[in-house]
């Protein structure tokens, strides 16, 4: 086979390239023989050791469960000794017990007398702002309303009533409630047969619609011969005649 001479005729920057393209040849073939003595592997880890401390640790916390466990069941088994019973202040079975009950209804009546004691009782009928302001948590806000909602009333026949003043919180009142009194109640009364419409409105238990209902009424029938004929009009239940009806007369 006739090759010719020109086939094996290389430049000189192709014979350099064909020389680099060998030497990298060279180099892959050889760099997995030496490179364990270029860069030797590292000491393997100490594993035994490790897993030994895992087993330490958890034995540890098998024998902390098994100490429960053993405080636990005698515990229990103390409990079913006769006699035993548990120091709990509140359990049922000293509960079930008419004097330890007694003992402790004592002691809540024992708080609420030195309550009592340590701040001055108020008579809710005849007490001024200054007077309420002795109270705790009561300020000069809470005891201007308490009092301007009294007048408006025209006086209170029960303690529970200065609750509904405006703005009063309820834990407020829970508060000061054992140190309130009623006194001697004098109630101021409305006449229902000749009282005008805005005066009868201007009493927060009768709203406007209530006040121009009675009107109406008493102009359609005439004087009403007792209070108890309110119950006649649409608007007065059972409960609204409950709080309106000591503060009303009809002579």
């Amino acid at each position: 086979m006739f090759v010719p001479d020109s086939f094996f005729d290389f430049s000189r920057r192709e014979r350099q390239g064909i020389a680099c393209l060998l030497i990298l040849i060279l180099i892959c073939q050889c760099l997995p023989a030496v490179w364990p003595h270029i860069r030797p592997s590292p000491p393997a880890e100490d594993t035994v050791g490790l897993a030994q401390a895992e087993l330490a640790v958890a034995a540890l916390l098998a024998e902390g469960a098994r100490e429960k466990t053993r405080k636990y069941d005698s515990m229990r088994a103390s409990w079913k000794r006769p006699g035993y019973r548990r120091d709990s202040t509140f359990s049922k079975s000293r509960w079930r017990d008419s004097a330890f009950r007694k003992t402790w209804q004592g002691d809540s009546a024992w708080k609420k007398n030195r309550l009592k004691k340590a701040h001055e009782i108020v008579n809710i009928n005849t007490a001024d702002s200054a007077e309420w302001e002795r109270l705790p948590y009561i300020g000069s806000g809470y005891a201007g309303r308490i009092v301007r909602f009294r007048e408006r009333l025209g006086g209170f026949h029960s303690v529970i009533q200065v609750g509904e003043t405006y703005g009063l919180p309820d834990s407020v009142f829970n508060k000061i409630q054992p140190l309130l009194i009623l006194g001697n109640e004098s109630l101021r009364k409305i006449d229902v047969n000749d009282t005008d419409e805005k005066s009868l409105a201007d009493h927060p238990y009768i709203n406007t619609k209530l006040a121009r209902a009675i009107i109406r009424f008493r102009s359609a029938n005439g004087r009403f011969r007792q209070v108890d004929d309110l119950r006649k009009l649409p608007l007065v239940n059972d409960s609204i005649y409950r709080k309106i009806e000591k503060y009303l007369i009809a002579p």
